[in-house]
């Protein structure tokens, strides 16, 4: 209990508002368990930068759960990659993340196979591809970097991996299984 005499005020006035106990019984825990809710909080706020939420993720078993949302992200670039090569692609990146438990992908593509990535329901960026590519004004390196380094600073990355049409090479595959934490 707080010692400040205002605060307790407000908190005596506060429960007496009529639809205090209803809230309090049933939107509240569904405002606690919404994942956009829990998103904006720790976007704003950033509540889990003084003490790391538990992890209780461990490899073998489907990635989810309590502290998943603390595990590094990994940037996986899949440009020029074809349309019926990324479905392989992507199932190689989730069968390395649930042996390893030790990354998040965020799958960026110019290829628009977005179902691959949505069965696993790893969060996926489009971009327009270079052929695609017709404003005159702006080159299409330009908004590819651009566009890039704003995935990469919104997912807060640790690290990128390039894909290319053959899939992922034995660098790729270090640079995520090295994200796994060591036990």
């Amino acid at each position: 209990m707080t010692s400040n005499p205002r605060v307790r005020k407000a908190g005596r006035y506060v429960r007496r508002l009529p639809g205090y106990r209803y809230a309090r019984r049933a939107i509240l825990p569904r405002i606690r368990q919404s994942p956009g809710a829990r998103s904006l909080v720790k976007r704003v706020f950033d509540v889990d930068a003084a003490q790391p939420a538990p992890l209780d993720v461990a490899s073998g078993n489907l990635v989810g759960g309590v502290g998943t949302e603390r595990m590094p992200v990994a940037v996986i670039i899949m440009l020029g990659v074809p349309a019926d090569r990324v479905e392989p692609i992507v199932d190689e990146i989730a069968r390395l993340q649930l042996l390893t438990a030790g990354f998040r992908p965020v799958i960026v593509m110019d290829a628009p196979a977005l179902g691959a990535a949505r069965r696993y329901g790893f969060p996926t960026e489009l971009l327009i591809a270079e052929d695609d590519w017709t404003d005159e004004h702006q080159p299409w390196d330009e908004y590819a970097r651009l566009k890039l380094g704003r995935i990469i600073a919104t997912y807060r990355c640790v690290s990128t991996v390039t894909v290319g049409p053959d899939g992922l090479d034995d660098t790729g595959r270090l640079i995520l299984t090295s994200c796994a934490p060591m036990s």
